[in-house]
């Protein structure tokens, strides 16, 4: 009865997936004449059509940029600030704790006009670094709750070894602390890239010009300029979860042993 279970929810995943990718490869004549049939013949002509027409290319390109920026700046200083917290005894340590709870529970919709017009203020509207702050900035609340959780489950013992040996502050983070928090940086890492590549709001109303759009937002844009060719939308839905999937499908053992290292202990 488990293994069944288990395979009509498996099920109830792959055949959308399966659906979107079978229409994706057909033509808008073979559809209209079978939309839940199988494609009479595969072919890759709508994919050619999306990058050929639609600068995917260069979209993609902006979309590595912001991400893999605000990634990196929001895993540093989300690490630094978790296990400070964690780990080090200092005024003000549950206030800073607390904060980040507080900012985490204000829903995203509330802040859209002050975070644009405080953009605007410094001319930031427009650019793709204007985002990259966003992002990282958004991110860092959860990061700093998410390392903590995981930083707490490091034994006192190893970095008061460290600590009689000569290590500071950043040579106990950088050689006792990090290495044995990876599982844990490795699934916050996955979280906050399929949150920033997902997000869409915050990425159309920031980056109003075409040449300067994230891959998200530009493929978002087939579904309501060819609403009547299901083939071509389905073909842009393909390349937006492709990456999301393909990154869960190669990290789903560090998912688990993350979120189990991090929030068992935490």
């Amino acid at each position: 009865p488990v293994f069944l279970l288990l395979s009509l929810t498996a099920l109830t995943v792959i055949y959308p997936v399966f659906y979107v990718a079978s229409t994706a490869s057909r033509s808008l004549k073979d559809y209209l004449k079978a939309p839940y049939g199988l494609p009479g013949f595969w072919t890759l002509d709508n994919f050619r059509t999306l990058i050929d027409n639609y600068a995917l290319g260069v979209a993609a390109k902006n979309t590595i940029t912001v991400v893999g920026t605000s990634l990196v700046i929001s895993l540093v200083l989300s690490s630094l600030a978790g296990y400070a917290i964690a780990k080090v005894d200092f005024p003000g340590r549950r206030f800073f704790q607390s904060s980040m709870v507080l900012v985490m529970l204000v829903p995203s919709q509330v802040l859209i006009i002050p975070i644009y017009l405080m953009l605007s203020k410094f001319e930031l509207v427009g650019h793709l670094h204007g985002l990259v702050y966003l992002y990282a900035a958004t991110n860092i609340p959860f990061g700093v709750f998410y390392m903590r959780a995981t930083f707490l489950a490091l034994p006192d013992g190893l970095l008061d070894a460290a600590r009689i040996d000569g290590a500071g502050f950043f040579r106990m983070f950088r050689s006792v602390a990090l290495p044995n928090a990876l599982a844990g940086l490795a699934t916050l890492a996955v979280l906050q890239v399929l949150g920033m590549w997902n997000e869409l709001l915050y990425a159309f109303l920031l980056l109003p010009d075409q040449s300067d759009r994230l891959l998200t937002p530009a493929l978002a844009n087939i579904g309501g300029h060819f609403i009547s060719n299901q083939p071509l939308v389905a073909a842009a839905l393909c390349i937006t979860a492709a990456p999301p999937l393909i990154l869960l499908a190669l990290s789903s053992r560090y998912l688990t042993a993350g979120v189990t290292a991090g929030f068992g202990n935490g």
